[in-house]
């Protein structure tokens, strides 16, 4: 009996120790770290005692606290109403616009987690909650555009509206996302409007390409007509200054001539007649007679030369 006691005091020594080291141990592993683009939530006992940020921290090891580590920089997308198709071929949804025609749209949406704690314990299926969310958001904006406008210039409105409504309906759950971005992947008319469609578009370019040819021969005709205009006018008033001068200058000189006519209305008028003579026959030689000192009436004779 005297050699059982120091074996009994050994094992509980070793027994202490242990219970030490498993002690040590279990306190040991409420120790956690955080990094910094991470964010984590302390539950105890199911219940959320805290949210705490990068670094290292500690809690109550199981079963009192759980922690629950999530990544908030990490930037996640989701579809909205497409799949891929054979060959990579994205195929969107088929929506109705307002004008009636049918559109295939596949629309992504970018999202990082704003509160880990919604995000974690308020909804079960992220992907699935905003995929629904911007599907009725789409259809809705949609049906009350014309194609035309989904097509052009409605596009950037139509993505900022998803991304702006669906984010309001999120806030009301709440459910701890943001969303970051909206992007219309691919947008395509449905094959039985598309020619026709075309065939809208081509006109309209046909449209636009004669607007510019027309401008182009206005640019070009209406400098030339004026121009042409001008040197009418300036020809108009030159011949005009010319007129006016010829009939000064004859009114000059049948004024002179009137005066010598009233002077000597016979010499005068002999004079004006070999004048007469000369331009209308300018071969024609002329001989004047004058008989006794010009006392007597004088013979005009016109011979050959």
């Amino acid at each position: 009996m005297s050699g059982w006691w120091p074996v009994r005091r050994s094992a509980r020594r070793w027994l202490g120790l242990a219970l030490l080291v498993l002690v040590v141990a279990y306190g040991a592993a409420g120790f956690y770290v955080v990094d910094t683009d991470e964010q984590a939530v302390v539950r105890r006992f199911g219940a959320i005692a805290a949210r705490v940020g990068p670094g290292m921290h500690y809690r109550l090891p199981w079963p009192v606290d759980q922690v629950d580590i999530v990544k908030t920089t990490s930037v996640m997308k989701t579809g909205v109403g497409f799949g891929l198709a054979e060959g990579g071929q994205v195929v969107g949804m088929e929506l109705l616009t307002g004008d009636t025609n049918i559109l295939n749209v596949a629309l992504v949406l970018q999202y990082v987690i704003r509160s880990p704690a919604d995000f974690l314990f308020r909804i079960d299926d992220p992907d699935t909650l905003i995929g629904n969310l911007a599907e009725t958001v789409l259809t809705e904006t949609v049906i009350g555009m014309a194609v035309d406008d989904v097509l052009t210039t409605g596009r950037l409105a139509l993505q900022e509206r998803v991304k702006t409504e669906t984010q309001a309906m999120l806030d009301r759950y709440p459910s701890g996302i943001q969303i970051t971005s909206s992007n219309i992947m691919a947008i395509a008319l449905n094959p039985s409007v598309a020619a026709a469609f075309q065939e809208v578009t081509d006109a309209m370019a046909d449209r636009e390409k004669s607007r510019n040819e027309a401008r182009i021969y206005a640019n070009n005709l209406i400098p030339k007509a004026r121009g042409e205009a001008h040197a009418l006018i300036r020809e108009a008033h030159a011949y005009q200054q010319q007129r006016v001068a010829e009939a000064i200058g004859n009114t000059d000189r049948f004024l002179a001539l009137l005066q010598e006519y009233q002077k000597a209305p016979e010499i005068t008028r002999a004079r004006l007649y070999l004048e007469a003579i000369e331009r209308v026959l300018p071969r024609i030689q002329i001989y004047v007679i004058d008989t006794d000192q010009g006392r007597v009436p004088f013979t005009l004779r016109v011979g050959k030369p």
